[in-house]
């Protein structure tokens, strides 16, 4: 398998002006999808903050990955945050097919996600 067929899930997190902000590059699936919700958890702000979730340099997101985000915007309104995700094109795409984009806050850049 090529570098270009797999990209393995790395996952930044630093401090934005609302919140923390945590990045990921590569796929998204039942493998590494437990780390991403791993980082979401230790990564959930407090009461008023935005957690924002940068997609864009995602280049696969399974259900795997869906539910993760599912659940961080769930027990972000139990803890009274919220989650902004920014999407690309694919996974904007998997997210107006599931019907989670009527759900979910989707924003097309880390700019807007933060305005």
């Amino acid at each position: 398998m090529s570098s270009a067929e797999f990209q393995p899930l790395s996952i930044e997190v630093e401090q934005g002006p609302a919140g923390p902000v945590l990045s990921a590059k590569g796929e998204i699936d039942t493998v590494t999808a437990p780390d991403l919700q791993l980082t979401v958890e230790r990564t959930m702000p407090a009461a008023g903050a935005v957690l924002a979730v940068d997609l864009s340099g995602v280049t696969f997101l399974s259900s795997a990955g869906l539910s993760v985000l599912v659940q961080a915007h769930q027990k972000a309104e139990q803890v009274g945050c919220e989650v902004r995700i920014v999407t690309n094109s694919s996974t904007a795409r998997v997210f107006q097919l599931t019907g989670l984009d009527s759900t979910l806050k989707l924003f097309g850049s880390l700019a807007e996600a933060h305005a």
